[in-house]
């Protein structure tokens, strides 16, 4: 994927916003990695009770484990999208700063659903370092692969559906496809 370019339907400013959150949640500033596995935790677990994703990202596994990839892209400021400077602030090459005070009324992109997963992600796994994270990641979603430093692979939604044991994972990934279908449709 280019720089600046996002899959169709991906909820840019509610990843942005997640983003603060969890940064907020952690004092103000979290490193990225534990950002970025706390965010793919929380798209894991809304698939796994709604059955369908928040961010209609492109999901990867990396080396230090699974990614939701286009938020990663907006954490490390490389979409052009001015959401991300809105939400977040790049303070080192690992840190990411919330300018959003923890009032959850700013985060008016993030549904009650959405919100309770993640207060729910951040009670069960806020206190574990990047290293834990990663760590429980690679043991505990089957649908990531070990990678090698420098490679990456899609992790398509039937792996995640999958994952999670649903009935029917091919028709649940199917109506994702659709929804990013008539969102393209829409946005023309």
């Amino acid at each position: 994927m280019s720089k600046g370019t996002t899959p169709v339907g991906f909820e840019e400013q509610k990843a942005a916003q997640i983003s603060a959150f969890f940064a907020a949640k952690n004092g103000g500033s979290i490193e990225k990695l534990k950002l970025i596995k706390l965010i793919y935790l929380s798209e894991r677990e809304f698939v796994s009770q709604h059955g369908h994703p928040m961010l209609f990202d492109e999901l990867y596994s990396l080396p230090h484990g699974p990614i939701c990839s286009s938020a990663l892209d907006g954490i490390n400021q490389n979409l052009t999208n001015d959401v991300w400077k809105v939400n977040i602030s790049k303070e080192q090459k690992n840190d990411i700063e919330t300018k959003l005070t923890a009032d959850t009324e700013n985060f008016d992109h993030i549904s009650k659903a959405e919100y309770a997963v993640l207060c729910s992600i951040w009670e069960s796994f806020g206190f574990m370092t990047s290293n834990q994270l990663r760590n429980y990641t690679h043991k505990n979603c089957p649908e990531y692969t070990e990678v090698e430093k420098g490679k990456r692979m899609p992790i398509s939604y039937r792996d995640l559906f999958e994952a999670l044991d649903f009935d029917d994972p091919e028709n649940s990934e199917d109506r994702i496809m659709d929804t990013r279908r008539a969102h393209n449709v829409l946005s023309y």
